[in-house]
């Protein structure tokens, strides 16, 4: 569904550099990035971290956006990778405490900082090379936490489709990933676990 007349005009002037416009978008999305970003973090302060990277990087790059931009997916793809970052700076850390904890037991899930950025990257590589509608229908079920019914109703598309389309999305990631070797940290992660599995 494209842009309302609204949201378009937000956009242009947005583009413009419209510091009112960038403080409305700010009370638009700024609670639903938060909430999202909180989903996964688990940390409030963690969360709001993000919140400031993306839209620190809006102001940045605003000049920069297109006029048939899709804000709500820019935004969010920014806070996916501002997570990402935090989930690497936790790996880092946790590497860094377990080598000097007792080790007399090892973990068969422990993963390192460079396999938790494989799986990530191969996940965000795998998304992005879904058929258009299914990567559609994926990313407005997981990153705007829309019901089967609200994507039908927004794709112009009947629930059914919508659910086949989520259907294949998550086969063809989990057994993707699973083929090339990533099933045990499948089951360590729980971020990934839930962009994957969750319903």
């Amino acid at each position: 569904m494209p842009p309302n007349e609204p949201e378009l005009n937000l956009l242009k002037n947005l583009i413009l550099g419209d510091v009112i416009s960038f403080e409305e978008v700010y009370r638009k999305y700024n609670k639903k990035i938060f909430n999202y970003s909180l989903r996964y973090l688990k940390n409030r302060e963690e969360a709001e971290g993000v919140v400031q990277e993306v839209f620190l990087k809006l102001w940045e790059n605003c000049r920069k956006l297109k006029k048939d931009s899709n804000l709500n997916a820019w935004l969010f793809t920014v806070a996916f990778n501002a997570i990402r970052k935090k989930f690497r700076k936790l790996a880092i850390e946790k590497k860094h405490l377990e080598k000097y904890s007792t080790q007399s037991e090892t973990s068969h899930d422990e993963f390192s900082e460079i396999e938790f950025r494989d799986l990530l990257d191969k996940l965000t590589q795998h998304i992005n090379n879904l058929p258009s509608q299914q990567k559609k229908v994926f990313l407005l079920h997981k990153e705007k936490e829309l019901l089967s019914a609200e994507i039908a109703d927004k794709l112009n598309l009947s629930k059914k489709t919508v659910e086949n389309h989520l259907y294949r999305a998550k086969t063809f990631l989990k057994k993707t990933l699973i083929k090339e070797g990533f099933l045990s940290l499948l089951i360590s992660l729980v971020f990934i676990i839930r962009v994957l599995f969750s319903d």
